[in-house]
């Protein structure tokens, strides 16, 4: 009987720590009494105290509980919530025991079959989907590599004829202009600006294509980002007369030399003050900030436009991508000017980033490190 004893514990011990079965000790009324710890993990630790009705997804509509605590005689097809939120199919077998109704769920092992064919065939299709993913992201690479080097050919190749275009405009303009009415002359200045924005779009086709092939090197050296900015303002200032725009330039600090490329820094810089000088309109004034923390240079431009719709920022720089804004004289832009400076200030482990305020004003900031000694 001692043995006879002992074997009904280790059998009572499987079933409440081990065994991969439903085991459940309910009220007359489906309440859970008790629960074994495989129960806990599937249906959740907080299922005791519930009553199984809860548990149990019924598809069909029909199910009737209380008829299956009374039959002990067959298996019930019932779907469990687990804790995973989606449902399990058990064999469930009722039986009244004195006051309380022992309930054993068994898993539904063709079910289980099924769900690891459909795993492996799933798992199979990804697998096949992953190696056609691969193979057109190697045929694109490919393409964009051969798209870059027509790019950078085709570029270069235009470089010559627009400057010549522009040369022989500007003598026309200079040396012509008395003796040509202004029709003809508003022809030359017509013929003058688009090559001009022909030259700009076929520069920035070729930084373009030289930071896309991975060939965006920077020559850098010590240098005082006042110099440079003084290079970039004599760029910019004749836009700025036209338009009748006012440039103010603040230095918060005197900041010491910091290593820079200054022709890739200048032609960020110029970026950004060109493009708040368009954004502005005659009477206007174009700040331009230079300030310090403990690491950094911070270089900021804020302009008085109309400002950049929150929804639009993150097209800011992107290639080709613009916004809803307007430049106040009607400029042309090829899309890729901010992309450039993006780039050529994260070259220099730089930040840049933007704030707008719709309506009011548009500041573009970056960042330059201040350590000297790393590069």
């Amino acid at each position: 009987m001692e043995a006879h004893s002992a074997i009904e514990k280790k059998i009572c011990s499987y079933f409440d720590k081990k065994a991969s079965v439903l085991f459940f000790i309910l009220s007359k009324d489906g309440q859970i009494i008790q629960a074994n710890e495989f129960a806990g993990k599937t249906t959740g630790l907080l299922s005791i105290g519930k009553n199984i009705r809860d548990l149990i997804v019924d598809f069909s509509g029909t199910l009737d509980l209380n008829r299956c605590f009374q039959d002990a005689a067959r298996e019930h097809l019932l779907n469990i919530i687990t804790v995973s939120g989606l449902p399990q199919t058990f064999y469930f077998t009722f039986e009244q025991v004195s006051d309380s109704i022992s309930a054993f769920g068994r898993l539904d092992v063709d079910e289980l079959e099924t769900m690891r064919k459909e795993v492996f065939s799933l798992n199979q299709e990804l697998n096949n989907l992953m190696r056609r993913i691969h193979k057109k992201n190697a045929q694109l690479e490919r393409l964009n590599q051969e798209k870059n080097q027509f790019l950078g050919m085709a570029a270069h190749d235009l470089r010559k004829p627009i400057g010549l275009v522009i040369t022989f405009s500007e003598f026309l303009k200079e040396e012509a202009a008395p003796s040509l009415d202004d029709e003809q002359i508003g022809f030359l200045n017509t013929i003058h600006d688009a090559a001009v924005f022909m030259k700009r779009l076929v520069d920035d086709f070729l930084d373009v294509s030289a930071i896309e092939a991975g060939k965006f090197e920077l020559e850098t050296e010590p240098c005082r980002i006042q110099d440079v900015l003084r290079q970039s303002l004599a760029l910019n200032q004749l836009q700025a007369d036209m338009k009748g725009v006012e440039i103010q330039v603040d230095f918060i600090d005197n900041p010491p030399p910091v290593i820079m490329d200054p022709p890739k820094i200048e032609q960020a810089m110029t970026n950004l003050i060109s493009n708040a000088i368009e954004h502005s309109v005659s009477g206007a004034r174009v700040i331009i900030t230079v300030n310090r923390n403990p690491c950094s240079l911070i270089f900021s431009v804020r302009d008085s436009g109309p400002g950049i719709p929150p929804e639009e920022m993150d097209r800011l720089f992107k290639p080709f991508a613009k916004t809803s804004v307007k430049k106040t004289g009607g400029e042309k832009s090829t899309g890729l000017g901010m992309l450039i400076t993006r780039k050529i200030i994260e070259g220099h482990d730089g930040k840049i980033w933007v704030d707008s305020i719709p309506g009011e004003a548009t500041t573009f900031y970056f960042t330059l490190p201040m350590n000297t000694t790393d590069r």
